[in-house]
């Protein structure tokens, strides 16, 4: 008489398929987390590129210069008053501080252009100029906008306009 044959699978081939399993999703889950963060630090540098395009549009429409404080810390937008001739918070949405899990750093680069007299001390913080102004003519302070985050190394994400076009993001090197 011929043996039976039995089919199926040991129980250490389960075990070693489940491990086998287990690892690869592991990886996989590794892979996404640093994507994920990637992604939300993406989208908050295309978020506040837009954010500056908004101003510049409110700007043009009301006929009133904007402006962009930029701090290490945060980022304030502000509308001049011609009547009281000062620089005003603006707090509602879409330009209030826009607050995240993620900590950044902010450090921005005003360009000279002609007819220039001084450029602001972005340093200081009581500096009642902001760094960027975006003028009711449309066109804005040329700068250079690095965004760096705190809890990770990587390269910065860096916002950019000439004065003229819109303000582009790219990925490029931490200051």
């Amino acid at each position: 008489m011929s043996p039976r044959c039995q089919s199926g699978f040991t129980l250490i081939e389960v075990l070693v398929v489940m491990v086998i399993i287990t690892v690869a999703m592991s990886v996989i889950v590794a892979g996404f987390t640093g994507a994920d963060q990637e992604q939300r630090f993406r989208g908050y540098a295309e978020r506040l590129a837009l954010r500056i395009e908004m101003a510049r549009d409110r700007a043009i429409q009301t006929n009133h210069e904007w402006g962009l404080y930029v701090r290490p810390d945060a980022l304030v937008f502000a509308e001049y008053d011609h009547v009281n001739q000062e620089w005003l918070e603006r707090t509602e949405r879409p330009f209030k501080v826009e607050t995240t899990d993620d900590a950044f750093r902010f450090k921005v680069k005003i360009e000279a252009y002609p007819g220039q007299d001084n450029l602001p001390d972005t340093s200081n913080d009581d500096n009642p100029v902001p760094s960027i102004i975006l003028f009711s003519s449309g066109e804005t302070t040329p700068f250079k906008l690095w965004i760096e985050p705190d809890a990770w190394p990587g390269a910065a994400w860096i916002l950019t306009s000439d004065g003229f076009a819109t303000t582009r993001t790219e990925r490029g090197e931490q200051t």
